[in-house]
């Protein structure tokens, strides 16, 4: 009989140590996916910033004024030359488009870059963009820009949210930028 407990003792030990190593992989699973799910969203977070802020110093770079063509908080179009060829006009537009349909997170949106008359999605995630418009006060220029205001701009604030397309225990990870930005070829 009591070779019988120590065995039943035994099984009961080792059940409870392998669901005890269960539960530990199933959350170093959890964990691994939700960490790559948030570093995946802050480099493209990085990666669009970049590209962002270098449009956004250029503006107005080797052009004739008005460099600004039009401006709301989630759409501006300036123009700027962006290849540092004598003479080149470069057009560059961002604008907040349509919603993301092979996306899980219902708030994400394309953020559509155009350059000249290409025109690229840059971003797949993105749930927020919002553009602030400054004078030479540091006062807020209401939005829409009207066309006798576009030459009086100075600085843009940019708001950036993104988040991950598929959600890890039903949260989205997510990263947001924001930075006032003043090109110096709008002084």
């Amino acid at each position: 009989m009591a070779v019988m407990l120590d065995v039943i003792g035994a099984a009961l030990l080792v059940g409870m140590l392998m669901v005890t190593i269960l539960n530990v992989n199933m959350n170093m699973t959890l964990e691994t996916y939700k960490s790559a799910s948030e570093f995946h969203t802050q480099t493209e977070m990085i990666q669009l910033a970049r590209i962002m802020e270098f449009d956004l110093y250029k503006m107005g770079y080797a052009v004739s004024k008005p460099s600004i063509v039009a401006a709301d908080s989630s759409y501006i179009k300036f123009r700027a030359n962006l290849s540092d060829i004598p003479g080149a006009r470069d057009s560059v537009e961002y604008i907040l488009g349509t919603p993301v349909t092979t996306s899980t997170n219902p708030r994400d949106r394309h953020l559509l870059r155009v350059e000249n008359i290409s025109r690229v999605s840059i971003s797949y995630s993105v749930t927020r963009f919002h553009l602030t418009y400054y004078d030479k006060r540091d006062s807020v220029i209401p939005t829409p820009v009207s066309l006798s205001n576009l030459d009086s701009v100075r600085a843009i604030r940019v708001y950036l949210a993104l988040e991950s397309p598929d959600p890890y225990d039903s949260s989205y990870a997510g990263a947001y930028y924001e930075k006032l930005i003043y090109p110096r070829n709008l002084q």
